[in-house]
């Protein structure tokens, strides 16, 4: 009878309310929502916390877990059958993770702060100790379950959409490892706990922890390689299409110059001092617009300024720029081939619409600066057509495009996503009376 008690004491004060937070806290994580989802944890709760506790002090440790994982996934299969394999899966493991965390924390505690001898006495004889460290820990499992549904915050899908990319499989490869890592050693902590301290099978388990940790530390390797390959390749992506429009500019003044030279020869022929100096004036001026830049402290934001001043006198816009008079990259995490992805698509988009204008129209201007606030501020304008409220809801869609063919209309999405990737804003006005259109983007110097 005594036993008896003691089961129903344990069932009901500590597995019952553990087994339920956790399974709510799960399901609120991975952003499984199936309907009455509370009630169906319910009935999963009472039926695995009832079924486990009666077995937990006759089966060995080891067993105990494995009994413990192969009948919470058979009732998930039973109550949540509409629930896909791969999310039940996820559901198990999550779950065994975060109850060898709180097992790990509250028996720490128990063994080391309050003296409990071993995981028997903590069942038998300091179960009251036990939930003044379970409960706490339940309780901001709770809160955690309730900002996750309610807010949506640091949700599964939140923190891990990076990882479930196909691209980024070597990190996910990584966190699979550190996740076995984490729940061998957990698994190993606990079993010193037992009164049958088996060292054979410690060893073993010491020995897979290496394996593991090898394997984890190849991949993170591996994944260092293929960052600083993808950090070339992005590099070159951004720069290479700069380079062959500034090529395609540079042929385009190369016949230009012929017909230069052939009018300054003229001139001289005639004899037509003073209109020959007027035009080799304006040469001049031309030509140390674009190299007045070269100068720069920052070779990157100078190549693009020379860049696109190439391209803008190629399609005769009046492009115009203003650069902070230093730019030390090592004050900002915000990197700046990231800036030139910004600026260089805004640019790009305002050369296109004001293509389509008269010649004295054509008018671009962009900008870099550091604010009142300490932000970066990125401003790009350009004069040409109006952008209605209409037209501004889809504008940033990838795929959104009022060029015609020959246009991804993927600019302005890479903006918006680069803006989101360093928690900045972005805004854009446009002015109907003067027929100008500013995107105005602050990015903080230290993204969070």
């Amino acid at each position: 009878m005594h036993e008896f008690f003691d089961f129903l004491k344990l069932n009901l004060l500590a597995s019952q309310p553990q087994t339920f937070v956790f399974w709510v806290f799960c399901f609120s994580f991975l952003e499984i929502r199936p309907p009455k989802l509370i009630k169906r944890i319910a009935i999963l709760t009472v039926i695995h916390s009832i079924y486990t506790d009666i077995l937990i002090l006759a089966l060995p440790l080891p067993f105990h877990f494995i009994n413990t994982i192969v009948s919470g996934l058979l009732l998930l299969f039973i109550i949540f059958k509409e629930i896909g394999t791969k999310q039940k899966l996820f559901l198990m493991l999550f779950s065994l993770v975060l109850g060898v965390f709180t097992d790990l924390i509250s028996g720490s505690i128990l063994i080391y702060v309050m003296g409990v001898s071993s995981h028997a006495d903590m069942i038998r004889d300091h179960l009251y100790q036990l939930l003044t460290v379970l409960y706490p820990e339940l309780l901001v499992l709770l809160v955690a379950s309730w900002f996750i549904h309610k807010r949506n915050l640091f949700s599964a899908k939140r923190l891990f959409t990076i990882v479930l990319k196909n691209e980024r499989s070597t990190l996910t490869k990584v966190i699979i490892f550190i996740f076995i890592q984490f729940v061998l050693l957990g698994a190993l902590q606990i079993l010193q706990y037992t009164p049958d301290n088996n060292q054979a099978r410690n060893s073993i388990f010491i020995y897979v922890i290496i394996f593991v940790s090898l394997l984890a530390l190849v991949s993170i390797i591996r994944l260092l390689i293929r960052t600083r390959e993808q950090a070339a390749r992005m590099t070159q992506e951004v720069y290479v299409e700069e380079i062959n429009d500034m090529f395609t500019s540079i042929r385009g003044q190369r016949h230009d110059f012929l017909n230069h030279v052939q009018v300054i020869h003229t001139m001289v022929q005639m004899n037509r001092t003073e209109q020959l100096k007027s035009y080799v004036s304006e040469l001049v001026k031309e030509t140390r617009d674009v190299s007045d830049i070269v100068h720069h402290s920052s070779p990157a934001l100078a190549a693009f300024v020379q860049a696109k001043l190439t391209v803008s006198l190629g399609k005769s816009i009046s492009f115009t720029y203003e650069l902070p008079d230093r730019w030390n990259a090592q004050e900002t995490t915000v990197k700046v081939i990231d800036v030139v992805k910004i600026l260089g698509n805004l640019v790009d988009n305002a050369f296109d619409e004001t293509s389509n204008l008269p010649l004295g129209q054509r008018q671009v201007h962009a900008s870099i600066s550091i604010n009142k606030e300490d932000r970066i501020e990125l401003q790009v304008s350009n004069k040409g057509r109006t952008i209605d409220s209409a037209e501004r809801e889809r504008i940033f869609a990838p795929g959104y495009s009022t060029k015609g063919e020959g246009h991804s209309g993927l600019g302005l999405a890479i903006v918006q996503e680069r803006v989101k990737h360093y928690n900045g804003d972005l805004s854009l006005q446009s002015d109907d009376a003067n027929g100008t259109t500013l995107f105005r983007v602050t990015l903080p110097q230290t993204a969070v």
